[in-house]
């Protein structure tokens, strides 16, 4: 199991984006992090750890990899979810999320199949509002 900021990800609780082809889920990130995931076929399911397990394969575990576990909101769906990336995948993400923290607007999930796997793909939409400055003042010389 995998513990994020004191909190503890059950398979259960969360579940995974998958979006089908073409569709751009609206997402926000509420945190990532580097972690070892493994298929476990007994369970069928796959675990997450914040250290490489020792033996994988007597402890049953296949296809150990490290893998950057983002945790995110979907507005679509109105819950928590989880999106597994690869290295290069999370190059791109990074790519995204820091033109979004520079100049706002939202950020949207897709999935495309490339040969037998399917590549996470990020997109920032620039948002259609326009951002004011406040200024301090009475409220009354506006009137």
């Amino acid at each position: 199991m995998v513990r994020l900021d004191e909190e503890i990800f059950s398979q259960d609780r969360y579940y995974y984006l998958r979006p089908r082809a073409g569709e751009k889920v609206p997402i926000q990130i509420l945190n990532f992090r580097r972690v070892f995931a493994a298929w476990s076929p007994k369970l069928k399911n796959t675990l997450y750890f914040e250290k490489a397990p020792e033996e994988p394969e007597e402890e049953g575990l296949k296809r150990v990899r490290e893998i950057v576990l983002l945790q995110v909101y979907d507005w679509l769906a109105g819950r928590e979810g989880l999106v597994e990336l690869t290295e290069p995948e999370f190059e791109q993400f990074m790519g995204i999320y820091e033109a979004f923290l520079r100049q706002s607007g939202e950020i949207r999930y897709s999935r495309k199949k490339k040969g037998r796997k399917n590549e996470n793909l990020f997109e920032l939409q620039e948002s259609p509002y326009i951002i004011r400055e406040v200024r301090k003042g009475p409220f009354s010389d506006k009137l």
